[in-house]
């Protein structure tokens, strides 16, 4: 049995790009379910980045060209970011899905859900901030 990630003082880890994490994008959709499900495809506009409790999956994210970066979600808050646990994800993609997480089809809510499970998805939720200049300032801090 693995160990209990703690948000206390476990890191996330992100497979993206070699010249940086592409930052999230201020003032988009806020659904849950068409960020995990990658709906709209590569480019698309999402307040959320993804993390992973597992390197080796952050590594799979990033492909041949990528890299894996490594954060640690307690210092987002300082930064103005919500974190969103795995546990949180899992609550809300129940049925047809709550707050955030509504969406009109059960079964992308239930495959989204499935998704959250075998990635060990974590999210950074950057919709509070004020502007994309503050995104794009705050994801650099954070992952670095």
């Amino acid at each position: 049995m693995s160990k209990k990630w703690k948000v206390s003082k476990d890191p996330l880890f992100r497979g993206d790009a070699k010249d940086g994490v592409r930052p999230a994008s201020h003032g988009s959709v806020k659904s849950l379910v068409r960020h995990i499900l990658f709906l709209d495809g590569p480019g698309r506009l999402t307040p959320y980045l993804s993390f992973t409790e597992s390197e080796e999956i952050a590594r799979t994210f990033g492909g041949k060209t990528g890299k894996t970066y490594e954060t640690l979600p307690r210092e987002w808050q300082n930064q103005g970011v919500k974190h969103r646990s795995r546990k949180e994800l899992q609550d809300l993609l129940k049925g047809f899905g709550k707050g955030d997480a509504a969406w009109p089809d059960s079964f992308e809510v239930a495959q989204a859900r499935r998704y959250v499970e075998e990635h060990l998805e974590h999210l950074a939720d950057f919709s509070d901030l004020s502007d994309q200049n503050a995104v794009d300032s705050v994801t650099a801090k954070i992952v670095p």
